[in-house]
């Protein structure tokens, strides 16, 4: 009981705050800060950064509508900047709170790396429950769109892999910058080939980024089954632009997929998120297909590192998110260009609005103006404060004691 630690007898140093070294302390301060203040706002500088805004000049019924994408032309500034540095695409949200606790709790860690989902085996899984509980019933289920029943209490259900708000909410507008008609690189290739793709020839895929999620997600936190998995256990699948898992996938496999007219059947309460085919298995005589009895709509890809990105709920409800990285090379300064956009992400509902931000980086980052400015405002006052109490001191000095007097056992 009697130790130095329990009678707080530890040795602790204890400075006695003379103006000299108040003084000293505010100046090095000061002579610290204002210098990396001054570094960081001329690296912001440097930094290129051009915003379109296209939440009101394209409309989120527009595609749904017409079928055509909106193009909005913009061009660079004349620097050349733009060529020699690598560029990166972000989109940009306000007013968008991911941060409310209930939304960041409706999601369900397990399923996403896949544990309990036996997804390294062909196994079949009849019961959902452990895995979708942490979703606190939202968005984790909805009436079988292919039911005949007309009872919708008593009809089967399908249940979303992944489920929760986070995932259904999921920025799903697709974006290509071209020149001439000439897609800029950055985007994967080859979804064009895919079977069911839709796409025209050339056209980059819209999901399945590269290089925007973070290492750690993409080696251990999120995990997609295999085919085996897929073909016995998902009843529906998504399409190749919402990032569902490639139907190249599926190839040699004896796996059917039937394009499915609507997903959203029945009632507001039962309505499901995107799907776009019902899976198939042949039969054990070889003369046709017959619909699995899979639980899961299989909708998004989990590999996919867009949803990834997604899944990285922002702290602030103005955000922006890594969509591309466009390699040096590929941009010109001064040079012309098409941003065009699928647009099917809403933002009216909640007075929100949407941008795409095309930027280069520094050794701090982004634009960021405020953290120099908050650096240089503070070694001024630091300064400033150094100042006025060396004139007070100097003016009307304070006569001190003795510290070699101070005794702290009497």
């Amino acid at each position: 009981i009697d130790s130095a630690f329990k009678q707080q007898k530890l040795k602790a140093w204890q400075p006695i705050l003379t103006p000299k070294y108040v003084i000293s302390c505010f100046t090095i301060i000061g002579a610290v800060f204002i210098p990396i203040g001054v570094a960081i706002m001329m690296a912001s500088k440097d930094v290129l950064e051009v915003v379109i805004s296209y939440g009101g000049t394209c409309k989120a019924d527009r595609y749904r509508k017409t079928g055509l994408p909106c193009v909005i032309p913009f061009t660079l500034s004349n620097n050349d900047g733009w060529n020699s540095r690598d560029v990166y695409v972000y989109y940009q949200l306000d007013n968008f709170y991911q941060n409310h606790r209930r939304y960041v709790q409706s999601r369900a860690a397990r399923q996403l790396s896949g544990d309990d989902m036996n997804i390294d085996t062909s196994g079949v899984i009849s019961s959902a429950f452990a895995t979708l509980s942490d979703c606190q019933q939202f968005a984790d289920k909805y009436t079988d769109p292919g039911t005949t029943s007309k009872d919708f209490a008593t009809a089967p259900s399908v249940y979303n892999y992944p489920c929760g708000l986070v995932a259904a909410s999921m920025f799903n507008d697709t974006i290509y910058i071209d020149r001439g008609g000439v897609h800029v690189e950055g985007w994967k290739t080859g979804c064009d080939t895919l079977p069911g793709s839709g796409l025209a020839p050339g056209t980059p895929c819209p999901r399945n980024a590269e290089g925007v999620a973070w290492p750690s997600d993409v080696d251990k936190k999120f995990r997609s089954p295999g085919v085996g998995w897929i073909s016995k256990n998902c009843r529906y699948v998504g399409g190749i632009d919402d990032g569902f898992i490639d139907p190249a996938l599926y190839a040699g496999e004896k796996v059917l997929l039937q394009p499915v007219a609507n997903c959203t059947l029945g009632p507001s309460d039962f309505t499901g998120p995107r799907c776009k085919y019902r899976v198939h298995l042949p039969r054990a005589d070889g003369s046709g297909f017959d619909p699995n009895h899979g639980i899961y709509n299989c909708w998004h890809n989990l590999t996919d590192q867009d949803f990834m990105v997604w899944m990285r709920v922002a702290a602030l409800p103005s955000f922006r998110k890594l969509f591309r990285k466009i390699p040096s090379g590929q941009l010109h300064g001064g040079a012309s260009y098409n941003l065009t956009i699928i647009d099917r992400f809403p933002v009216e509902p909640f007075g929100g609005s949407k941008s795409v931000v095309l930027s280069t980086v520094s050794w701090i980052g982004g634009k960021n103006d405020f953290l120099g400015t908050a650096y240089v405002a503070v070694g001024a006052i630091c300064v400033a404060l150094a100042l006025v109490f060396l004139v007070a001191h100097l003016v009307s000095p304070r006569k001190l004691g003795d510290p070699a007097y101070l005794d702290f056992n009497k």
